[in-house]
């Protein structure tokens, strides 16, 4: 490994996720180890202005200042695979997955069609693509969401036709392609993959069970507002559910390609753990949820980042 290597910590980007980018990235420059690592902030703007300890940089003079791009990025230009394949082209190692793995992950309706040709279980998923209405075949309820967005930005759960229109409407200032999937009721969890750790290649993280205390689901409130949602690390499932889940988790992290780490989150219902998405750049947040899974494997953050680094060099 390189001494002291200068790690350029990349947040914000043009995303609807930019606060919680930069909420990540702040966590991150906190709790890097300064006796193993020289942290170097690198903050893009939402107009994609580009800005190296505070002063306005050209991307490429960023890049020659750093060794390793630790991506806080989250949602457009971070987890679609834009920032990746750019760094590609410049020849500088970044954290996480690559560019296609990203792309896969971030496009929910093609992910999906990959994990259920695997054997995963999803949802029930009708894509109404852009400028098309609904399908008449929709069996309410539902939960409506952009086709390319995390965080739950501009989801909703829908029970009739009227609130659908509002539904779609809102999705679409996000992404004019919409994903509108059966409405699971049932314990929401979530479970971390970590590469090379504890002897393994592929190490899924102890799983998290979520419950929203203020709103109906998980929302963007719900997940960055500390006290608006309870996380209990280990979920209080079964050791045959654990297993399926943390299974499913590895599972779809190989599938897509996935590198250094990934969170998938899960419904289960009757013994049947739905897989919804898998994030490549989870949140670095005081409340996000791949810290606390590590923490209860025994990984302080700073171990965490460690292992993360590590995996990019």
């Amino acid at each position: 490994m390189i001494k002291r290597p200068k790690i350029g910590v990349l947040m914000g980007g043009p995303s609807a996720e930019h606060e919680v980018s930069l909420a990540s990235g702040e966590q991150v420059l906190k709790h890097l180890d300064n006796k193993k690592y020289l942290p170097v902030p690198v903050k893009i703007s939402k107009a994609g202005q580009w800005f190296l300890n505070g002063r306005v940089a050209h991307y490429l003079d960023v890049f020659k200042k750093i060794d390793v791009a630790f991506l806080a990025l989250h949602g457009e230009f971070g987890e679609d695979g834009k920032i990746q394949g750019l760094l590609d082209f410049h020849g500088v190692k970044y954290t996480g997955s690559r560019a296609v793995a990203s792309a896969l992950a971030m496009d929910k309706l093609r992910s999906r069609k990959l994990f259920n040709l695997a054997g995963l279980t999803t949802p029930k998923t009708w894509f109404i693509p852009k400028d098309s209405l609904a399908d008449a075949k929709i069996a309410f309820p539902v939960m409506v969401k952009p086709r390319s967005c995390g965080s739950s930005v501009g989801m909703m759960p829908v029970d009739n036709k009227k609130e659908l229109q509002k539904a779609l409407r809102l999705a679409r200032k996000f992404d004019e392609d919409v994903l509108v999937e059966e409405y699971l009721k049932g314990v929401e969890v979530t479970c971390g993959v970590l590469e090379d750790f504890n002897g393994k290649k592929h190490f899924a993280l102890p799983v998290t069970e979520i419950i929203p205390l203020r709103e109906s689901f998980f929302n963007y409130k719900s997940k960055y507002t500390t006290g608006a949602s309870d996380e209990i690390t280990p979920a209080r499932i079964s050791a045959k559910e654990t297993k399926k889940v943390q299974k499913a988790a590895i599972k779809a992290h190989q599938l897509l390609g996935c590198a250094g780490y990934s969170r998938s989150d899960f419904i289960l219902v009757k013994d049947r753990a739905y897989l919804l998405e898998l994030n490549t750049l989870p949140g670095m947040t005081k409340t996000s949820l791949l810290p606390q899974g590590a923490a209860v494997a025994g990984l302080t953050f700073p171990n965490l980042l460690d292992i993360i680094i590590k995996s990019s060099l």
